[in-house]
């Protein structure tokens, strides 16, 4: 039976990024998500709006932007918003 060797890594968790570099910049969205107390959509709101994803489009970025915003006003405000499209 073969076993799994401890993996260390000297760099701190905030400096890595595992599958790409769309989070790359001065601050982790983390960082930022973490230092103001954000929930899980307005973390997402962040997230989206900070990162530049290799191969997706603005239209495609704003969507998901404007899709965690509807969402927040739903599920945080009671607000439900229909989009006529």
């Amino acid at each position: 039976m073969s076993r799994l060797k401890a993996h260390r890594s000297d760099l701190k968790a905030t400096d890595k990024q595992i599958g790409g570099k769309h989070y790359k910049g001065k601050i982790q969205p983390i960082e930022l998500i973490v230092s103001h107390n954000l929930d899980f959509i307005d973390g997402n709101i962040v997230k989206y709006a900070i990162r530049n994803k290799k191969g997706e489009n603005l239209k495609e970025k704003y969507d998901k932007i404007i899709h965690y915003c509807e969402l927040a006003k739903e599920l945080k405000c009671g607000w439900i918003y229909y989009r006529w499209v």
